[in-house]
């Protein structure tokens, strides 16, 4: 009875809150690159300091099971970004996701035709033409995956302005001397004081590409934490044990395939000093919502893309389906959402965008998924999903389930492996129960259950037939 209650009050609170609001609320989404859930002060690292993430945590309600939807290839963050903008699953993503079809619509799209300005800077890993679609301005535009060294790396980031025509010749293009972060943040702050006085909405889409490697943070933040004082992960291995079918993709090649502790806590210095350079910018931009007064008229949505490894399970990159890879921080500040506050349920980015549209009170698009948020926000105890299902190409399948046990499957070059956890007593999933016989009636279970998700997302992959990986010839 107690939760039913509690579940009126937020309800009541959320909607008087909105009412109360002179305007429309306005969406801020900050996205960041390669960002495991573990990465964040508040939500549990002793070692790297996210103080504005952390405020971020403290004003809001935390997701802390949200996952990525997976991937169609190595660079799963083309997925996430375009299940957030269009709320789809990886399987109702045609291709590799890289493309947005036209009859996908899209938030920011869509938000338009309801009197909301429409504003990107930062990394867009899908099509341009989807791009000019969903915003009226942009600044400080990055289309691709990555700023390759050789390419002029973080430091000298090749970027657009707004082009109007939508077309972005690779003649417009021009080289920046400040650190990408501090650019998105530059966009994002001078299109915050250009509203400020404007009674129109806006939706801005902030799309970070740090901590995405190469790991160069810029003074101090390359000083700040010293590699010596960091501790291994708890599933830390010199080689991952098996061929998971990714082990030469370029993420693995950026260190020797035996990992020692001494490469790892150098790198995982480097990732942290990157997470901590870009919590700045993100704070840069929260204070000047704070000074503009749009602060409490504005749904802030922190998130990151997919995870990352740095060392868990002999893995460096994220093409994989581990928890490292897969959860993701997702965070939710804004009028009437509960303060300080976790929600366990099972969640994919896909998600963000029915619960927006439900935020503001309007429907969306018929071509969406996923599912509305506010649910869990209003009873963050209920069982919102009982499973949640992962893919990796077709190489790799899992299935996580509400009671915290998780199956990951494998068809690699026609040979098979399966991994069984109890992410309740294992979460860092370093004890494999697959083959201990005291499990196999819970192993028999999830593999039913892995076939149900399977259908339920449209997977078309037979687990009944050998060699069920489509990369075996």
């Amino acid at each position: 009875m107690k939760a039913v209650f509690k579940c009126l009050f937020i309800c009541l609170s959320l909607s008087a809150a909105l009412q109360a609001q002179s305007s429309k609320p306005n969406i801020l989404i900050l996205f960041t690159d390669d960002h495991t859930y573990h990465a964040v002060g508040a939500l549990g690292n002793k070692v790297v300091k996210t103080p504005h993430m952390d405020e971020l945590v403290k004003n809001g309600t935390t997701f802390s099971r949200a996952s990525c939807l997976g991937g169609k290839h190595g660079a799963l963050c083309v997925v996430s970004r375009a299940g957030i903008m269009t709320g789809r699953y990886l399987n109702s993503l045609p291709g590799g996701a890289d493309v947005i079809p036209t009859d996908h619509t899209m938030m920011p799209e869509h938000l338009k035709k309801f009197g909301y300005k429409t504003f990107a800077t930062g990394k867009w890993h899908n099509d341009k033409a989807a791009h000019f679609r969903a915003f009226d301005e942009a600044d400080n535009i990055f289309f691709g995956g990555m700023h390759f060294p050789n390419e002029g790396g973080h430091e000298h980031a090749n970027l657009y302005h707004y082009d109007p025509s939508g077309q972005y010749p690779t003649s417009a293009q021009w080289s920046a001397d400040k650190f990408s972060s501090t650019l998105y943040a530059d966009a994002a702050i001078a299109y915050l004081n250009q509203n400020n006085q404007n009674q129109q909405p806006f939706f801005a889409y902030v799309a970070f590409t740090s901590p995405h490697d190469p790991r160069t943070p810029p003074a101090p933040y390359d000083k700040m934490y010293d590699p010596n004082k960091i501790p291994l992960p708890k599933n830390f291995l010199p080689r991952h044990p098996f061929d998971n079918g990714e082990m030469e993709v370029r993420d693995e090649q950026l260190l020797p395939v035996e990992r020692t502790p001494e490469m790892i806590k150098k790198e995982l210095a480097a990732y942290y000093g990157m997470i901590s350079e870009v919590d700045a910018q993100i704070g840069r931009i929260i204070q000047t919502l704070k000074a503009n007064g749009q602060y409490e008229n504005t749904l802030i949505i922190f998130a990151g893309d997919n995870g990352l490894a740095v060392g868990s399970h002999g893995l460096v990159g994220k093409q994989s389906l581990y928890e490292h890879s897969m959860r993701v921080p997702l965070v939710m500040v804004g009028p009437g959402v509960p303060k300080n506050q976790k929600a366990d349920a099972l969640c994919y980015l896909s998600d963000i965008f029915p619960t927006v549209y439900n935020f503001l009170g309007i429907e969306k698009p018929a071509s969406s998924e996923g599912k509305n948020l506010l649910e869990a926000i209003q009873n963050p105890q209920a069982v919102f999903r009982q499973n949640i299902y992962y893919k990796y190409r077709d190489i790799q399948l899992a299935v996580r389930t509400h009671d915290d046990w998780k199956l990951i499957k494998y068809n690699v070059k026609g040979v098979e492996h399966q991994q069984l956890f109890n992410l309740k007593k294992d979460p860092w999933e370093t004890k494999n129960l697959a083959m201990d016989k005291k499990y196999q009636a819970r192993l028999t279970t999830l593999t039913e259950t892995l076939k149900a998700e399977m259908a339920f997302y449209h997977d078309n992959l037979d687990l009944n037939l050998p060699n069920w990986g489509k990369t075996v010839k």
